[in-house]
C-alpha cells in the first residue's frame, strides 16, 4: 500500500471533520505523517482531535495581520516530504486554492495529491489534484422521545379556593429618573465646560497641567458628549475652543491652562517672562502700544503734531513691509496677512503664541511664530 502523508490547514477546516478526514485517508493507504498547521486560536479548536489522532501540531506565530503564515509552513512542509522522497501520496485538507500551485508542483514529480475541502472549495484547487473530497459536516439524529409513563389517577380532592387577586393599580407610579439630561446644544454644553473649568482653576490657584483637568472633565456629562462630537484629541479640543476664554502655554513637564488676566497684569507677567514685544515687531506694535496722548510725560516733552495724516500712512506702510518680510521668510501671503490680524488684535507675546498655534496647527504655529520673532529681530 502506498504511504501517505495527511497536511492539515487548521485555519480552513473544522475539527468536526476530523473522524471524516482519518477515516477516507486510512483506505488510500499506510498513514506514515500526520502534521496539522495553525496559528494559537485554530489549533486551540483541534486540540481533541491531536490527541485522538496523534497529530503533530505545527504553531505559527504571524507577525501582521492578513499574512497567511500557516499556508506557506504547510507548503514548506510538503516539499521537505518531496525532497526526502518517502511519500507516495500527500492529503492536503484545506479549501483554499492557494495550495493550486503546490498540488501541481507535487504532481510533476509524481506523487499523487488528494484534497479535501468543503463544498466552497474553489474549482480550480479541486481540478489541480488527483483526486478531490467534499467533506460533509457530521449529521447528529435526535434521541428518541421517551414515551410518558402513565399513573394511576390519584383520589380526587376537594380542589383549593383559588387566592383572591390582587388589583394593580391603573396607573402605578413610574420610576423616577435622577439622571440629569446633557445640554442638547454645543453653545450649552460649552457654557458648562467653560464654568467647570475655571471651578477647577479657582481650587488649583488659577492654574494647573491640562492632563490634571482631563480627568476631572470626563466626568463631565457635558464635555464627553461634546468632545467626542468634535473628532478631536483632548488637548486640541480645549485649545481650539476655549483658547479665548483661559489661557494655554507649553513648559517644561507639558502644557498648562490657567485662568485669563487682565490686561495690565498679563503685560506685566509677559514682560518678565517672555521678550519684550518690540524685540519681535519694533515698527508695528510699538505704534500699537503708544497712546495716542500720553498723560504720563511732561508736556514740554510732547511733539507738537505737524501732519495729522502722516502717522497712519507710516504705520501701514511699517505693516506692509513687515508682511512682505514674512513672506519672503517662507511663510504663504495669506498666513502672513492673518498673523498681521493677530499681531494687531493682541499685544501679550503669550496669547499671540496661542492664537497662532490655534490658526495653523500646533507644529505649523510654533514654526510660524519663530519666524516671527526672526523677521521681528531683523
Amino acid at each position: 500500500m502506498p504511504n501517505l502523508a495527511v497536511l492539515i490547514d487548521a485555519e480552513n477546516v473544522l475539527p468536526i471533520h476530523a473522524d471524516q478526514i482519518f477515516t477516507h485517508a486510512s483506505t488510500l493507504g499506510t498513514i506514515k505523517v500526520k502534521e496539522i498547521y495553525g496559528a494559537a486560536a485554530a489549533l486551540t479548536s483541534w486540540v481533541e482531535p491531536v490527541l485522538k489522532y496523534a497529530l503533530h501540531a505545527n504553531l505559527t506565530i504571524k507577525a501582521s495581520k492578513g499574512k497567511n503564515t500557516s499556508d506557506i509552513a504547510l507548503v514548506i512542509g510538503a516539499m521537505d516530504l518531496l525532497v526526502a522522497g518517502s511519500i507516495d501520496t500527500v492529503v492536503i485538507v484545506s479549501s483554499d486554492s492557494d495550495f493550486s500551485a503546490l498540488s501541481v508542483r507535487l504532481r510533476s514529480a509524481g506523487i499523487e495529491v488528494v484534497g479535501m475541502g468543503t463544498e466552497k472549495a474553489n474549482p480550480l484547487w479541486r481540478t489541480a489534484c488527483s483526486s478531490f473530497v467534499v467533506l460533509q459536516a457530521p449529521s447528529f439524529r435526535p434521541a428518541p422521545a421517551q414515551q410518558p409513563v402513565r399513573s394511576q389517577p390519584a383520589a380526587k380532592t376537594a380542589p383549593k379556593p383559588a387566592a383572591p387577586k390582587q388589583e394593580q393599580p391603573a396607573n402605578p407610579p413610574k420610576k423616577k429618573n435622577d439622571t440629569k439630561p446633557v445640554a442638547p446644544t454645543h453653545a450649552g454644553r460649552m457654557s458648562i465646560i467653560s464654568a467647570f473649568i475655571k471651578e477647577q482653576l479657582e481650587a488649583n490657584d488659577g492654574r494647573m497641567a491640562v492632563s490634571a483637568l482631563l480627568p476631572a472633565l470626563n466626568g463631565l456629562p457635558e464635555y464627553r458628549v461634546d468632545q467626542q462630537r468634535s473628532k478631536r484629541n483632548a488637548h486640541n479640543y480645549l485649545v481650539r475652543l476655549y483658547g479665548d476664554a483661559f489661557t494655554f502655554e507649553e513648559g517644561e513637564g507639558g502644557s498648562f491652562i490657567s485662568l485669563r488676566k487682565n490686561a495690565p497684569e498679563a503685560a506685566a507677567e509677559t514682560a518678565e517672562a517672555e521678550e519684550a514685544p518690540a524685540d519681535a515687531l519694533p515698527e508695528i506694535e510699538a505704534a500699537e502700544q503708544e497712546p495716542a496722548e500720553s498723560v504720563e510725560e511732561p508736556k514740554e516733552a510732547e511733539p507738537a503734531p505737524t501732519e495729522p495724516e502722516a502717522q497712519p500712512d507710516e504705520q501701514a506702510q511699517a505693516i506692509a513691509a513687515f508682511g512682505a518680510r514674512l513672506v519672503e521668510a517662507g511663510i504663504p501671503d495669506d498666513a502672513a496677512q492673518q498673523i498681521i490680524a493677530i499681531l494687531n488684535e493682541n499685544n501679550n507675546l503669550r496669547t499671540v503664541y496661542n492664537k497662532m498655534r490655534v490658526t495653523f496647527g500646533g507644529d505649523t504655529g510654533r514654526k510660524y511664530y519663530q519666524i516671527v520673532k526672526e523677521v521681528g529681530r531683523g
